[in-house]
C-alpha cells in the first residue's frame, strides 16, 4: 500500500496529488491520501472543492496499523536528545532527503510505503502530466467569476503578477524559509516582459491588494483583479497568456496550468531563502533574482 500525508494549502496539496498520481503511474498500486492533519481550524483539504477529482483517504488509525508507531518516540528524554538517539528514533516513513529535490527513486518503491514531504518538482509528473492537467480541471465557476474571465481572455496579451504577502509577512517561521520577494523583482520582471511582449497588459493577484494598490511601484500600468475570492486567483492566473510568480506553490500552479504552448513564465530566485539547491522552477521558466 502506497499512503501520503496531504499537508498545506492548495498548491502544496496540488504537487502531493501530482506526486501521488505519478506513483501510481509507475508502481501501479493505488495510494491513498492520509489527511489527518486537518482539524478544521486554520487550512482545510481544498482539492476536491476546486477540481472535479476524488480522494481515496485513509484514516490515521489504518495507518498506526500498517506502520507501527515507534514506541521511543513518546519518551521525553530520548526526545530532548534526538541527535544521540537517532536510531531509536527512526520510524517508518519516507522523506525527502532534501525538500523539493527530485529523487526519481521514491517514485519505485516497493512494498508498503508511507511518504511524508512536499515533492515540489514537476520532474515527478512529467511523464503523465496531461493526465495531471485534466485531473487539475476547474470546477463549474460562478457567473461573476466567468465574467472575469472573459475580460481577461479579451485582453491581447495578458501577464499575471502573483504578489504573495499573508503568512509569509505574519509568520516568523515561514520567513526563515520563503521570505517576500522585493520590489525590485518585479520591476526587473515587469521590464524583462515588456522588452519582449511591448503590448502585454499586466494583472495583479495578490492576498493584500490593500498593500498592492498603496505600494506596488512599477513602470507600467496595472489591472488588479482580486476582488473575488482569493481562492480563485489560481484560477484567473491560469486564464493569462504569461507569468511572473512569487516564491509561491500557489502561483507556480496558476503559471503551470496556462494553455499557452508558447507562454514565458518568470520565477524568482533564490526560491528558498536558505538557498539550498531546489527543483521546483522548471528548466524552461526564467529566474531573476528576488532582491
Amino acid at each position: 500500500m502506497k499512503i501520503i500525508k496531504l499537508m498545506g494549502r492548495l498548491g502544496n496539496q496540488m504537487f502531493l496529488w501530482a506526486f501521488g498520481k505519478a506513483v501510481e503511474y509507475y508502481t501501479g498500486e493505488k495510494v491513498f491520501f492520509d489527511t489527518s492533519c486537518y482539524d478544521g481550524t486554520n487550512e482545510a483539504v481544498e482539492l476536491d472543492k476546486m477540481f472535479n477529482i476524488k480522494l481515496d483517504t485513509i484514516s490515521q488509525d489504518e495507518v498506526r496499523k500498517i506502520f507501527k508507531p515507534n514506541k521511543f518516540q513518546s519518551i521525553d528524554f530520548i526526545n530532548k536528545h534526538k541527535k544521540f538517539f537517532k536510531l531509536l528514533l527512526k520510524d517508518n516513513i519516507t522523506r525527502e532527503k532534501h525538500y523539493n529535490v527530485y529523487e526519481k527513486s521514491l517514485l519505485t518503491k516497493s512494498g508498503n510505503v508511507c511518504y511524508e514531504g512536499y515533492f515540489q518538482c514537476e520532474k515527478y509528473f512529467e511523464e503523465i502530466k496531461d493526465k495531471i492537467r485534466k485531473d487539475f480541471q476547474f470546477k463549474q465557476q460562478p457567473p461573476e467569476l466567468v465574467k472575469i474571465r472573459q475580460e481577461i481572455e479579451n485582453i491581447k496579451c495578458p501577464v499575471f503578477i502573483h504578489i504573495r504577502r499573508g503568512d509569509y509577512v505574519t509568520l516568523d517561521k515561514n520567513n526563515v524559509v520563503h521570505w517576500l520577494c522585493d520590489m525590485s523583482y518585479y520591476q526587473k520582471a515587469t521590464s524583462f516582459f515588456k522588452k519582449k511582449y511591448p503590448d502585454c497588459t499586466f494583472i495583479v493577484f495578490s492576498d493584500d491588494t490593500e498593500w498592492v494598490t498603496e505600494n506596488l511601484k512599477i513602470d507600467y500600468p496595472f489591472k488588479i483583479y482580486s476582488n473575488t475570492p482569493q481562492q480563485n486567483d489560481m484560477y484567473l492566473m491560469s486564464v493569462c497568456k504569461h507569468g511572473i510568480c512569487a516564491n509561491s506553490s500557489y502561483s507556480w500552479w496558476g503559471a503551470w496550468l496556462i494553455d499557452n504552448p508558447e507562454k514565458t513564465i518568470v520565477a524568482p530566485t533564490p526560491w528558498f531563502e536558505s538557498n539550498k539547491k531546489t527543483d521546483i522552477i522548471p528548466e524552461n521558466w526564467i529566474t531573476i533574482p528576488r532582491y
